[in-house]
């Protein structure tokens, strides 16, 4: 009789709580922390989708939220009636180390991506979806100091068209004086630029299918560039 009356009430409190939640699989985006801004980096392994859960038995809150970059950091939570929030009441999250390619930018940002749902013992979250036509962004914000991690309902490193993934685009001119000029790119594509310590420089879009970049601010030495989908490309700049 207490199991059917826990779930009856879980039931209940799910009921006034997004649904969106649960009928969708995120993929982590971008993280926000102290006020900066860094887009996901680009790893060798596929992006691993987040979701929530429910967890029966009923044993503890009756929910979990799993989110996952390289390593994955699972929360037991607890909605809290009436909000678009929920508390925390246990976390934990894989330790191992990214060592592929671009491992400085992954080791860092998983980092971030840890320490967001670990750090401090007791949290809670407010959650807002933004719905942009089959689109969907769910923006997670930890209410102790504002930090954000926004993910999409696509995985948008799996979603590039098939002719993007099968060519690559081309810089006009390597090494880079002043710009770095970018041809045969769709508008809107994602990209970031490294430096070969793993420090992201630059994220943006593609404007045109030919644009360029100012690299004045650049340091002499060699970069990555990589587009969403595309192979990268090494570049000089002078």
């Amino acid at each position: 009789m207490r199991k059917i009356l826990f779930f009856l009430f879980a039931g209940s409190i799910l009921s006034a709580q997004s649904t969106e939640l649960f009928s969708n699989n995120w993929y982590i985006s971008k993280i926000v922390s102290n006020g900066q801004t860094t887009p996901t980096p680009v790893m060798d392994i596929p992006l691993s989708k987040s979701d929530f859960i429910t967890v029966s038995g009923g044993i503890g809150s009756g929910y979990a939220f799993n989110s996952k970059y390289f390593n994955n950091c699972q929360q037991e939570i607890s909605f809290i009636a009436g909000t678009s929030s929920f508390s925390k009441i246990s976390s934990a999250c894989t330790l191992a180390l990214y060592g592929g390619n671009n491992q400085l930018a992954v080791n860092n940002y998983d980092q971030k991506h840890q320490d967001f749902y670990i750090v401090p013992v007791t949290e809670t979250y407010a959650y807002e979806i933004v719905n942009n036509g089959s689109d969907k962004v769910l923006i997670i914000t930890k209410n102790s100091n504002g930090d954000k991690i926004y993910y999409n309902n696509t995985n948008s490193f799996l979603a590039a068209k098939e002719n993007l993934l099968k060519e690559t685009f081309l810089i006009s001119q390597n090494p880079v004086k002043e710009s770095l000029m970018i041809e045969h790119v769709e508008k809107g594509i994602p990209l970031q630029i490294f430096d070969m310590t793993g420090k992201l420089v630059y994220f943006g879009e593609t404007s045109s299918e030919k644009f360029k970049i100012d690299t004045q601010n650049f340091t002499p030495g060699q970069y990555i560039l990589i587009l969403r989908g595309m192979k990268p490309l090494k570049f000089i700049k002078e």
